[in-house]
Order: structure tokens, then sequence, then C-alpha cells
């Protein structure tokens, strides 16, 4: 769980979630929900899942939200790739040429997805200006709402309800799976 190589702990937490008999694993996956890395902190808050611990369901929630990307400095935007371009966590989504120092800086995914919006190539962007949205992958959302139907709470219901519409970027198993976490968590609060 302390590795350097965020791909380690990634899995690390994952692993761990699957024999929730062991105490030692449960504290770790604790720990790990401060990890820098929000698929770190989702993979473990998934896993606590497992031990019947919702401690992490804010970081489950979060899973179920786009990421914005920031531009780290002011800059032009050298290449971007389009909007509706699957990618992968870490994968490479603009180049930006910083203004003061002209380097290049790459702009890359934290979490495995799909481009929503991205600035232009071409494009001049203001430090600590949005310069693109990535939507979920549909396995981290499947997993999440999977998740959120076991634990999950009255007030997750804005970040589910999304997922119940009938559009193209939905999947049918997708939707169905937030209509079911929905209604798991209006029975809960009935209780």
């Amino acid at each position: 769980a302390g590795n350097s190589v965020e791909e380690v702990r990634n899995t690390d937490a994952w692993v761990m979630g699957q024999d929730p008999s062991g105490v030692r694993f449960h504290e770790t996956l604790l720990k790990m929900l401060q990890d820098p890395s929000p698929m770190v902190r989702g993979n473990a808050a998934l896993s606590l899942v497992r031990f019947g611990d919702a401690t992490g369901r804010p970081q489950i929630v979060a899973l179920l939200q786009p990421a914005h990307l920031t531009a780290p400095a002011a800059g032009h935007v050298l290449d971007a790739d389009r909007p509706g371009t699957a990618i992968h966590q870490g994968g490479l989504i603009a180049k930006l040429e910083t203004a003061g120092s002209r380097q290049t800086v790459d702009i890359r995914s934290p979490i495995p997805g799909r481009i929503r919006s991205v600035s232009q190539t071409g494009a001049n962007v203001a430090d600590g200006a949005e310069i693109a949205v990535i939507d979920p992958s549909t396995e981290q959302v499947w997993e999440a709402l999977r998740a959120l139907y076991l634990v999950g709470q009255a007030d997750d219901l804005p970040a589910v309800q999304p997922y119940e519409r009938d559009v193209p970027d939905v999947s049918d198993d997708v939707r169905k799976q937030a209509i079911e976490t929905e209604k798991a968590i209006l029975q809960r609060g009935q209780h």
C-alpha cells in the first residue's frame, strides 16, 4: 500500500478486498482512502464494502463523477485528442506549452473513461482554466453503482440518477443497475 508506483497500490487495493477476513487488509484499506490517486482511493473504498464497511462512500460516489482537468500553467495547447475518444488512466489528453518557460507539459487522465471535452489544438489557456473533462469508464461506474446498492444513502442519489437515463452514453446494464441501486437506497431509508 505504500509503494511509490500508483498501479501497484491500485492493484493492492483491489486484491485486499478479495479476502474480507483479513483484519490487516481492512486497516490498510482504511489508510488507502487517503491515497493521492483517485483510482487507489476508489478501489480501496470498493474493497471496504466487502468488509461491510461504508467508510469509503464519498470515494465511491466520486467514482461516478467526471474528472475536471485544469491547466497547471498558462499556455498554448500544442496538441489535443478529440472529444468522444476512449482513454486509459494515465493516457495523454493534450500537450500544453507553458507561456513563461515554454516547457511542454503533458495533460494526462487520472481515470479511465471517455473524453467529454478538451481544449482545441491552438487554444490559449489561463493558469487553472479547465482544459478537459473525462467521463468515468463504464466499468468504473458499474462497480460504484454495485457498491452503492449495498451501502449507498439518500444523499448519494444525485450521483446515481444521471445513469438511469436512456441515453446512448449509458449502457443498458448500467442503467438497470442505477435503477436497482436507487431502489435499494430508498428501501434502506425507510427502515
